[in-house]
């Protein structure tokens, strides 16, 4: 840019301090506000300026698409063209198999561009990585375990246990093999009956009643149990860098750290930023009629109980909330034998974090040879060896739960930050960013012979409200009522723990399908107020639907949790193909066009 046009003074018919800062070579108003609302400011809240708060117009970037070098839109090819220039994560740029249909013209401001994807799948139903539905791999441990080179399909496997009379030092060299197989992606083929079962049946047919089969059986080849092939693929680089914290880092010498997408909607636009953290807010998305005078501070950095803010702030262990221990005791909700990890705000976020906690690892048996089980990622840190086998097959299915959506939803990638939502959401992964914090997530799933065939992964905040965010089907048992069965239970297990709605966020042309099929209504302004006070899952042109719990006694917890819900369903309300492949879950990378034909066919 020639230095003249650099310099040139900008001229703006506005009787108001204007700030404006400058990018590369263009510049951007972050300011406008007029003087009547410049009271009792801050002395040096901005270098030049008295301001009673900074109200930030941004302009949405384009997202990056695509890592071919050449540029034939016309649009600068650096990392600027992908990414916010005040953020940036260190990863390497995902290749994406997406291209953009519509212009940055036609573009809304706010709104990523609509994409298709090059191949031309069912709507809903693209994957980045898992199979068509011709070729149909059942998502097991053992298939877990060969698709990572751990153990080899056909290869010989034995369950051994310790030999009767022998002494503890002699247990570990002494092993009697009890029975002897062949490792199958469905489970073990027993050399004795030729029949294919799931490992737990693998055990009870070697005659063992020591319910820990993964620590039992071992390869033949390495003398390894499939515990450890388990422990070992979940420390693998390709594990951990799925759950790695998102630390997300300014760049070097960015006049502004703040997120550029509203905490509540996540959509961009006009945002007041809180003084404690880089949370940002729309003033209507969290109620304000006007720009606040003085600090504004976001409800995750205040206590809970009192509304203060200050350096003895703890966060509770369920809801992420702050509060002041003085606080508790006070309210008289202070646990004194609960340890300062377990530490919750109130007592009802106490005892729902541990009935959740209670339930994770535990198969639960339904109708029809199904069983559901809710997980959540958990590090072996200071266990007994019995909780580690619990915990270690919990954290395989989550790596399973995760090929799963990741086979029903297409790649959705937070266009600020970059990072993969859905995959970000089923690991649990905890960020410094409130707005994509998902460390409270769990996920529930339904299997039947240990094959994970449906997932979703839900959250709970304060008392009464609930979310889904994501939940699928794949695609050998789509419309016969599994999403349907999983989420019926899910349901029962909040109108149990005293929740009174479920939320979830739908695309605009599923909404109907969703209050019709399965009792969802639009949000009520009640329940949009108690939003604004907890960081929801949601996506810009998202539809948020709410759903009323019926309230269930206490007393029969025990026999919802063991309910046969499948029974039950009605199969004219069964999940049709195509909208299990979009329940609940917005894919932005995906254009749906010419589906209302197939869904109405469908229907």
């Amino acid at each position: 840019m020639d230095s003249s046009k650099k310099n040139r003074q900008m001229s703006i018919n506005c009787n108001a301090p204007i700030i404006i800062t400058r990018y590369s070579n263009s510049y951007k108003i972050l300011s406008c506000v007029p003087k009547t609302q410049i009271l009792e400011a801050k002395p040096g809240f901005l270098k030049s300026r008295n301001m009673a708060y900074k109200l930030r117009a941004r302009k949405q970037k384009r997202p990056y698409v695509s890592c071919d070098d050449d540029d034939d839109d016309g649009h600068e090819s650096d990392s600027s063209r992908r990414m916010d220039p005040d953020f940036t994560r260190n990863v390497r740029p995902r290749r994406s198999n997406t291209m953009i249909t519509e212009s940055s013209e036609q573009r809304r401001a706010g709104r990523p561009p609509k994409r298709t994807r090059k191949s031309t799948p069912s709507a809903g139903e693209a994957s980045t990585s898992g199979s068509t539905p011709a070729e149909y791999v059942a998502r097991t441990i053992m298939s877990w375990l060969i698709d990572h080179g751990m153990i080899i399909e056909n290869e010989k496997i034995y369950y051994v246990a310790d030999r009767e009379g022998d002494s503890d030092d002699r247990k570990q060299s002494k092993k009697e093999v009890l029975m002897k197989g062949r490792a199958r992606r469905e489970g073990v083929r027993c050399e004795c009956c030729n029949e294919v079962m799931t490992v737990w049946d693998f055990e009870t047919h070697a005659g063992s009643v020591l319910q820990r089969p993964y620590e039992h059986i071992h390869v033949a080849r390495s003398n390894s149990s499939l515990l450890q092939c388990q422990f070992e693929v979940w420390q693998s680089n390709v594990e951990v860098e799925r759950r790695t914290f998102n630390e997300i880092v300014p760049r070097n010498g960015a006049s502004d750290k703040h997120d550029d997408a509203c905490l509540i909607c996540a959509d961009g636009g006009d945002l007041i930023c809180c003084e404690k953290c880089w949370s940002t807010s729309h003033l209507k998305c969290m109620g304000l009629e006007r720009i606040p005078r003085g600090d504004w501070i976001c409800p995750y950095c205040v206590c809970k109980h009192c509304n203060k803010n200050d350096k003895d702030l703890q966060t509770c262990v369920q809801c992420d909330k702050k509060y002041h221990c003085q606080c508790l005791v006070s309210n008289k909700e202070l646990d004194l034998n609960a340890s300062g990890e377990t530490l919750a705000c109130d007592s009802h976020c106490g005892e729902v974090y541990e009935k959740l906690q209670s339930l994770v690892g535990v198969k639960h048996e339904l109708e029809g040879g199904f069983c559901w089980t809710l997980l959540q990622r958990m590090e072996p840190d200071n266990l007994d060896f019995k909780d580690l086998h619990l915990i270690t097959e919990c954290n395989s299915k989550i790596s399973l739960a995760w090929e799963v959506l990741d086979e029903c939803f297409t790649t959705i990638i937070d266009r600020h930050t970059q990072i993969n939502v859905v995959q970000s959401v089923a690991y649990s992964r905890g960020s410094n960013l409130n707005r994509i914090n998902f460390r409270g997530f769990y996920t529930a799933i339904l299997e039947k012979n240990d094959d994970i065939i449906s997932a979703a992964t839900i959250r709970v905040h304060g008392t009464d409200l609930a979310e889904m965010p994501f939940i699928g089907t794949r695609h050998l048992y789509r419309q016969n009522g599994m999403s349907r069965m999983l989420l019926v239970t899910l349901e029962s297990i909040f109108s149990v723990m005293g929740f009174e709605h479920l939320i979830i966020p739908s695309v605009q042309e599923l909404t109907e399908m969703w209050e019709g099929k399965c009792g969802f209504s639009p949000i009520e302004d009640a329940v949009s107020q108690k939003i604004t006070n907890w960081n929801t899952l949601t996506f810009p042109s998202a539809v948020r639907l709410q759903k009323a719990l019926l309230s269930t006694p206490a007393s029969s917890s025990s026999a919802v949790m063991n309910a046969d819900v499948g029974v039950d369903v009605d199969e004219g309300v069964d999940m049709v193909s195509d909208n299990c492949a979009k329940l609940a879950g917005l894919d932005l990378n995906h254009e749906y066009t010419g589906s209302g034909d197939e869904e109405a066919e469908d229907k």
